[in-house]
């Protein structure tokens, strides 16, 4: 009689099987920019793609005036914010000037443009 109680009592101090530990996925940074931040630069990155984008139709371009006041931006999707904007240049050293909308494509994940389209 005395081996069913003692049964009892060593079941009872039975150490219960492992579990796996649960995986705990890693955390995860978003880093949050402000849309003028984003704005900033792409301006900045699109300057330059644009008069590059007029030297490759006028190899000799007199001056180049981009009318930042009248920027436009817009986010789409992929990090990417699409500059809407005007200018006037010189076709060469003559002072006759032609005006143009630009739109150019920018990238904030390479931090680069990713295209420039001109209408004059």
């Amino acid at each position: 009689m005395l081996c069913l109680p003692l049964a009892c009592l060593l079941a009872a101090c039975e150490t219960p099987p492992q579990t796996a530990p649960r995986r705990v996925p890693p955390a995860t940074t978003r880093i949050t920019v402000d849309a003028q931040t984003v704005s900033r630069a792409a301006s900045v990155a699109c300057e330059p793609a644009v008069a590059e984008a007029l030297k490759r139709r006028y190899p000799q371009p007199g001056s180049v005036m981009l009318m930042s006041d009248r920027e436009q931006y817009y986010q789409r999707p992929n990090a990417q914010t699409s500059v809407n904007g005007e200018g006037v240049f010189e076709p060469d050293d003559s002072s006759s000037a032609i005006g143009f909308h630009y739109a150019c494509l920018y990238n904030a994940r390479t931090g680069k443009v990713d295209d420039v389209q001109m209408r004059y």
